[in-house]
């Protein structure tokens, strides 16, 4: 059989040198043997994992007889030879490279127990060439363009050592290396004290400096909004809403129509694109608590179905309103640091998001990994979320957007006298990259109790939940806003303010922050607001 090898455009090698033939015929022999392990999900394989024409062809030819019935249990080269009959281009692909007798050889050399590693070398060359192909240079595992078979051997048995995501590590980290060593993210601005001083007042008495607003009062006012180059660290116990404030945050951001329980469908201001990164909840999941703070409507009643023609139209509304926000949603649940950064710079670049809400800062197998390799040593886990939520503040800064991000607290977190930022999970050390941080709790009998002579004089209502502020940039800080949060719609009444031992604020009031017209994309943000307390 004679196989014409195509030239990669990049370096003029024929890329048969980046093309396992030996385990491409097992691995086309395995699956003619036993298609239906097409179905696997650790067996992932497109016709982009091959190189040639007649490798794909055939591999093609195997994915839709497998996929045309859960009963086919193997399949021949008479199988393939009857399904490609029609398709008179690859049929004639099949014929020139003697498909019939090439399938029959590999299903008789077939081997079920070396199908793995052949699999697994034939997704690596696959990965290596995707490289090439976008100009990275490989050599430093695997030079393929060495004529030393020597060399070339050493580079295979690197490779074979290795996992895909190891090599994708590989990668990673030489691109991260690159970056440091140039100093991106890393600012550096020199300016005298007095520079600018002469307009300052009246540029700030003129447009205050705010960013886009929370729906929680006391959040504008504390920390005067969603501001650009600032970093949010929200922290809460299992249960305490993380995730659900984080949604609430990114639909009140992007969504241009909200539900009032008062006066119906009201405008939410201008749209901005935002992006949310899941570390555990799926497509369906984060849609039901999006539609629920949009429509007002229970995300129980949303999941239960027979729906009232009223709750019905309220979901459909909010359906076409949800349809065109621009709100970008990714699902990870092991990542490296590296993996975030390129995912959200790819957002802010690509999509001109100004808004990121990561869901959560956590240990992971491969940010464990790849903090290792990076620093030469295991790390513990307070110094690598260290690390995390320093990276985080960096792109905050580097893109001018607003981030978000959410931690674990500790067990120990229950108790009032431990609320502060040795609850943080991982160590308080976290908080030092942050400019805003805060902890959620669900109020407790002991809580009620601090507040009975608050509460007594029956101007507030009972809160349920309690956002402790131990950190600020913008202002003040070691305050606690008591709040009513239905977790079911996310929707938020705050209540009033106390300090750290109970006592009522008074000279802290809600903002509203509204915009008096839309903004254009090259409109700074917190500059065009009017301010209503």
């Amino acid at each position: 059989m004679n196989v014409t090898y195509p030239i990669n455009a990049l370096n003029s090698v024929p890329i048969n040198v980046l093309n396992p033939p030996r385990s491409i015929y097992s691995v086309i022999g395995n699956l003619c043997k036993n298609p239906q392990a097409l179905r696997d999900p650790e067996v992932v394989l497109t016709e982009k994992d091959f190189a040639i024409e007649f490798h794909q062809v055939i591999f093609s030819a195997i994915y839709n007889l497998a996929f045309s019935s859960a009963e086919t249990t193997n399949i021949n080269e008479i199988d393939i030879d009857n399904y490609l009959a029609p398709y008179s281009h690859l049929y004639q692909v099949w014929e020139k490279h003697d498909g019939r007798n090439y399938v029959r050889d590999a299903i008789e050399h077939a081997n079920l127990k070396t199908f793995k590693s052949n699999y697994e070398r034939l997704k690596k060359f696959a990965l290596l060439r995707h490289y090439v192909s976008h100009g990275f240079d490989i050599s430093d595992l695997y030079n393929y363009t060495s004529s030393d078979l020597k060399e070339q051997e050493l580079g295979m048995k690197t490779i074979d050592k290795m996992t895909v995501q190891e090599i994708i590590e590989h990668y990673s980290l030489k691109m991260m290396n690159v970056r440091d060593s140039f100093n991106v993210g890393q600012e550096s601005r020199s300016f005298k004290a007095g520079d600018d001083l002469d307009t300052l007042l009246d540029d700030l008495n003129k447009t205050p400096e705010f960013g886009y607003p929370f729906k929680n009062g006391f959040y504008n006012a504390i920390f005067r909004g969603m501001r650009k180059r600032k970093f949010m660290l929200r922290s809460a116990g299992t249960g305490a809403g993380k995730t659900r404030q984080a949604l609430a945050d990114i639909c009140n951001v992007a969504c241009d129509t909200l539900y009032d329980y008062d006066k119906g469908w009201v405008s939410n201001g201008p749209s901005y694109p935002g992006l949310f990164i899941s570390t555990e909840l799926e497509q369906q999941e984060v849609q039901t608590i999006m539609l629920a703070f949009i429509s007002g409507v229970n995300e129980q009643v949303i999941k239960d179905g027979g729906y009232s023609p009223a709750i019905r139209e309220r979901l459909e509304k909010a359906i076409e309103i949800l349809k065109r926000a621009p709100i970008y949603c990714e699902y990870v649940d092991d990542f490296s640091i590296a993996d975030i950064e390129m995912l959200i710079e790819r957002y802010i670049i690509e999509s001109n998001v100004s808004f990121v809400f990561f869901d959560y800062i956590q240990m992971t197998p491969k940010l464990s990994r790849t903090m290792a390799n990076a620093f030469g040593s295991n790390l513990r886990e307070d110094q690598i979320l260290v690390q995390f939520a320093a990276a985080l503040k960096i792109l905050a800064n580097k893109y001018e957007v607003f981030i978000s991000s959410s931690t674990q607290l500790n067990r120990s977190a229950k108790e009032a006298e431990n609320r502060d930022t040795t609850s943080l999970r991982g160590g308080s050390a976290t908080a030092d990259k942050v400019d805003h941080g805060l902890m959620t709790f669900k109020v407790t009998d002991k809580d009620r109790a601090q507040l009975k002579h608050i509460l007594e004089r029956g101007f507030f209502d009972k809160p349920n939940y309690s956002h402790w502020i131990y950190k600020n940039r913008s202002g003040r800080d070691g305050i606690i806003i008591w709040t009513r949060m239905d977790l079911g719609t996310m929707r938020e009444t705050p209540l009033f303010v106390t300090d750290l031992d109970y006592n009522l604020i008074t000279d802290i009031q809600q903002i509203e922050i509204e915009y008096e017209e839309p903004i254009s994309e090259d409109t700074n943000i917190e500059k065009e607001v009017v301010l209503d307390f």
